[in-house]
Order: structure tokens, then sequence, then C-alpha cells
């Protein structure tokens, strides 16, 4: 910095963030204000008139926020991008404030403003200086998002300092979507898909080896955190019987690792072990680690074991939600557990746990009460203490397709094999009656879209058993109403609706943005899909919604959503442990990784083994055959003969 001289431009990175910050002597700080070179410098260690205290790693929840006009009306005040992983030196006496970071609520703007929040300058202006609290200049390898945003910043930057017009028009992102909007899809665009999706199941590093069952233990705990770092490529890969893990959490480190969710459930064991069978059938590969996976969940661990598996427990037949808490039980994660292992099973073409299936929605349908619905979640200390009849005769009418629908369409699926009829009465009734409260008295979690897309299924397998009109109006009037939000591009527009009772909406505060489960959008409009909640099982009932009606609308609606998610599937090579999977948020317009961020487990950037991925890689693969789910398992499977072992169950 010697022969710096009037007129000259001065950028002074981080190349060592975070751990070393730069230095710079106060005779060159001088010089810069002296000359008024214009100068960039981010991470000092010090500042002549700003006393800086520490370093401060916060990361977790807070956000950038555009604090002024500097980078003009595409990027105006009040406007949001994520700094991931930010270390940031804590500055005082700042007055000219451009960029700062704090935890706030919003899709792209921060809708409470600054206030009941901790704000942090993050990049300021000292005359001729420009001083950037934490590391700017590693957005590409920090992930920092939307893409969009990070261009205005830096072309503005830039701009400023040479005081010529410098645009950034291009970098390379990674991760991205695996094609462009208007991109042409090559001819095996679903081929390839499908391939990338199954082999994702191994790359992510997810399946549990011996080798470091004790890191998997440690950042499990007791499940109510289980959160720990990336799990690198170099560990082994394991064979599906010690299980899977449930994916990455949404939390982006300055290296663009992503954190993992070390947690053990039942129903990611019983979806994987289904997308693995599929996706090894469609490959024409054996895979074994299917099998093991539910060799995992019903006899190696503790889901379906001690009073889950005593004949004279309440609980008997009913799989635990995860290791860490065996004992609690939902019904939408028992659906998905049992519809996941017939999926495996007629993929696998191996009947081994047709007893178990058949055991578990029998179980499922005794602690369902008059109406047919169990509510949110039931507790083994509760059966054991309230008995059998409570449940079984309680009023209890619980208008979420979300908690409910899947239970109902595992009934239909096994009135289908066996014609046991009460499974069908109960099913009709309760479909019966969430119809007839649609949708003002819906009870939805996130948004109405999650809704819809989770009642799908059980309308189109209603169809299948009864197809009278009205049954098709009902189904009709579902996927109508949900693809009133399908965009262009294909994806379907999260949505609040109006009227619509919804638990867990915007966030009302900043200092509650990331303390509960919440949506991807915050106003009315945000252009965001979720590969969560909806766009996953949107497409998995829209295909069985097709072939048991043959609509073609619904055809051209399916194919529409399968070509959005080939296209915003996730291409990486930097990080081969997301290559292949979906995230849970993607924003349509901006076509980019991004939607509000606050749900405390699932946020924007999350990954499922089960619910998203699964769900998804099998539709593809159904549709890519012309095939769908209905058909295929009741060709595979018989269970009969477990039904009428299994009768007791139900007390006849």
């Amino acid at each position: 910095m010697k022969h710096v001289g009037k007129g000259d431009a001065v950028i002074i990175t981080s190349p060592d963030y975070p751990y070393k910050t730069i230095q710079i002597q106060p005779a060159y700080y001088e010089k810069f204000q002296q000359l008024k070179i214009k100068v960039y410098m981010e991470y000092p260690e010090e500042i002549p008139n700003y006393p800086i205290d520490s370093t401060l790693h916060r990361g977790l929840l807070e956000r950038g926020v555009v604090s002024s006009g500097f980078f003009g009306d595409e990027l105006p005040p009040m406007s949001i991008f994520s700094v991931n992983d930010c270390h940031i030196r804590m500055t005082h006496n700042v007055k000219d404030t451009l960029l700062c970071y704090a935890k706030v609520a919003g899709f792209d703007h921060a809708e409470y403003g600054l206030t009941n929040t901790t704000v942090y300058p993050l990049l300021f202006r000292d005359q001729h200086i420009l001083i950037a609290a934490s590391c700017l200049s590693n957005f590409s390898t920090s992930r920092f998002a939307p893409q969009k945003s990070l261009e205005i910043i830096w072309s503005k930057i830039l701009n400023w300092i040479t005081d010529k017009s410098l645009p950034i028009n291009y970098w390379v992102q990674d991760p991205m979507p695996m094609y462009g909007k208007e991109e042409a899809l090559p001819q095996n665009a679903m081929a390839q898909s499908i391939q990338r999706a199954y082999n994702w199941y191994y790359a992510s590093n997810l399946l549990l080896d011996p080798s470091w069952e004790d890191e998997w233990i440690k950042y499990q705990g007791d499940g109510t955190n289980p959160f720990g770092p990336p799990i690198t490529g170099d560990k082994e890969i394991g064979d599906g019987s010690h299980g899977i893990l449930e994916g990455h959490a949404s939390r982006i480190y300055y290296d663009g690792t992503q954190q993992y969710r070390y947690w053990m459930r039942a129903d990611v064991q019983a979806e994987s072990a289904m997308a693995l069978a599929a996706g090894g059938q469609y490959l024409q590969q054996y895979d074994s680690v299917s099998a093991n996976l539910l060799q995992y969940l019903y006899k190696t661990s503790n889901l379906r074991n001690g009073p889950r598996n005593d004949p004279s427990s309440p609980s008997y037949g009913l799989i635990g939600w995860a290791v860490t808490h065996p004992y609690v039980f939902y019904g939408d994660d028992n659906a998905r557990t049992l519809l996941g292992t017939i999926g495996a099973t007629a993929f696998l073409h191996n009947q081994e746990w047709n007893l178990k299936i058949v055991e578990g929605i029998l179980s499922n349908f005794r602690v369902s009460g008059k109406h047919g619905f169990q509510g949110e979640r039931l507790a083994e200390g509760d059966l054991v203490e309230k008995g059998l009849a409570a449940y079984r005769d309680a009023e209890v009418i619980h208008l979420s397709a979300h908690f409910e629908s899947w239970l109902w369409a595992s009934y239909l699926w096994l009135y289908q094999q066996t014609h046991y009829a009460p499974l069908l009465e109960k099913a009709k009734a309760s479909i019966a009656t969430m119809m007839h409260n649609y949708p003002h008295n819906w009870r939805c979690v996130q948004g109405i879209q999650i809704e819809r897309a989770r009642m799908i299924l059980p309308l189109a397998w209603l169809v299948r058993i009864e197809d009278t009109e009205e049954h098709r109006a009902w189904l009709d009037r579902i996927i109508s109403d949900i693809l009133t939000y399908q965009v262009s591009s294909g994806g379907i527009r999260e949505s609040f609706e109006v009227n619509v009772h919804i638990d867990l909406g915007k966030t009302v505060s900043n200092d509650q943005y990331g303390v509960y489960e919440a949506p991807l959008i915050f106003n009315e409009g945000d252009p965001v899909t979720c590969s969560l909640y909806t766009s996953n099982f949107a497409i998995f009932g829209l295909n069985e919604a097709y072939h048991a009606t043959h609509n073609p609308r619904y055809r051209v609606a399916r194919d529409k959503l399968a070509d959005y998610l080939m296209r915003i599937q996730v291409k990486s090579d930097r990080h081969k442990d997301l290559s292949g999977a979906w995230f849970r948020g993607f924003d349509y317009n901006r076509w980019d990784y991004w939607g509000s961020n606050a749900d405390a487990g699932w946020g924007v950037w999350s990954t499922l083994s089960g619910w998203s991925q699964p769900w998804i890689l099998l539709s593809l693969i159904m549709i890519d055959e012309e095939n769908n789910f209905w058909d295929y398992t009741h060709r595979q499977l018989d269970v009969k003969k477990e039904m009428s072992r299994s009768l007791w169950i139900t007390g006849d």
C-alpha cells in the first residue's frame, strides 16, 4: 500500500476469515482519508475512532438488512439477504450504516423494521472508506443469498470505490438449480433426475455406520436439539442396518457446508427404504440398504419394540415417533411410515413385513375416535392411563388434513385388500366431515396448500373404491383449488388465503423469528414453493388422482409440477452431499433457493431423507413408467392372511 496515490481505489479482503482479522496500521488509514482514496476493507482488527469489543459469532437467525439508500431502488432500505455463519466485529460509534445485521422477520423485507431486535453495523462508511465488520467478499463460498441481491450489493460497492459502472452479472453459484427456468430439458431429464435423487442417499452421508455411532449419539442427544456439524465424506457409509439420519438443517456454515440433523425417526426409515427400493428397481439394481432399513425400523430399533410389540399393550402395533421418543405417536408419521413400508415391500418383492403393515394400520384405526380422527399427538402413558375405550369412543374432530388424511388413505388401501367394512366406513365418514367443513373450518398448520396437497391422496383412493359423482366432485374441488396457485413454471405457490385458520402463520415480531415452526412466506403472494409440505405430496397425489380418474387436466398439472421439480433439484460440484436433493424452499421469480428462514427446524435450505426426497423420487419414477402406487402395490402384495391374524386388534 506504499504506492497507493490520490484517485486510486483499494480493496482489502479477509482471506483467513474467520480465524484472522485484517491488520490496518493507523498511518495507512490516515493516508487513505487525507488523499481521499476510496477503500473497501473488511473484518478489521481495529479502526481509528471506532472502538471494537470483540468478534461476535452470531449467524444463527440474524440476516443482513439494507439500512440506507446507498443501494438504490433495486435494493431499498429494509431489504433482507442472508449472511451465513457470520463472524462479526462489534463496532461502536457508527453513524453512516449502509448494511446492518439483525434478527428480523419477513420474506425479503424486514416487515417490522429494526424493532425488538439487536442491531449490529455490518457495512458502514467513514468518509472515503467502506468498512465491513465481517467478511462480505466470501459471499459465494458462504452461499449468501439471494444471488440477485448480492449482485446489486457488490456492483454498488465497486461502483462507489472506482467511480465506474462495474456490474456483476454472473458468478459461479454452487449449489444451484439443475436447470434454468427457460432452459430446454434434455430428452432423458427425468431419468437423470431419478438417478441423481437415488445417488443422493449415498452421497448425503446420512446412512449411519457403527464407526461413527458415538458421534451420532452425542449430537442426537435427547432429540430436542439434534443438530451437529457436517458429516464428512471420509466417514464410512452405513448399509442401512443402523438406520438413516433425517437430513440437513437449514444452517449454512462460512465454508458453505451445512449443519446436519442427527435424528433417527421412524417415518424417515420407511420412506427412505421405499425410495431406495423403487430407485433400485428402476435402475435395475437390487438395493440391500432398503431391506436393512426395514429390519432396523421393525426389529433392531426401539420404534416397534417394547410395549409397541406387546399384544397386551394399548400401544401394540403403533410406531414410535423417533428413537428418542418411541412413546410418542403422530398419526401422520405412522401413516407415512406404513405407506413407505408398503411401497418398499412391493418394490423389493418381499412380503416379510406384511404383518407389520396390517398391525400398524389396525392399531391406528383402533385409537381413532368415533368420527375417524386421532388428534395431533398420542402418548403411550395416556393410552395406558385412559384405556383404549376412551380413544375409540372419543368425539374428537380434528380438521387437519396434514395430521389425519394419510391415515384414511391407509385405511382405504387395506380395505381394498381385505374388504373389512369398518375401514371404509371410518375413512368415508372422516373424509365427508373434512369436505363439509372445507375450507373455512380446516385447521391449517402453516398454510392452506399444505392441507390441500395432503388431501388429494385419500380422495383419489376413495374414487378408486366408490367412483361416485360426489367423490369425484370432492377430489376435483381440492385439485382445482390447489392448481389455482400453480404458476407458469409449474410450481405451486404457498398461500395463507383468507378466512382460513393458520396455526403457525407469519412471525408476529422480530424477537419471535426462528422460535417456532413457520412457513416460508410472510405475506400472501410471496413467490415461493415448498418441497417439504406441498410439492412433494401434491405430485404424488396428482399422479394417483390422474390414474384414478384419467382426467387429462390432472395429468397436465402433474407433468408441469414434475418439470418444475426436475429443474429446481440441487446441483452442486462443491457439496456432493447436497447434489441431487431438494431444498425445502424455492423462489420461482428469482429462480433461487430463498424464502423466510423462520422455521425453527426445517428452514429454506433443509433437506429431508424422508418427507421430501422419497415422495418426489417415487413420483418421478411412477410418472416415467406411467405407473401408480395403488395399482402397483395391490398387484405385488396380498395381506389377507395377515389380516385374519390381526383382527383381534379391532376387537373383531
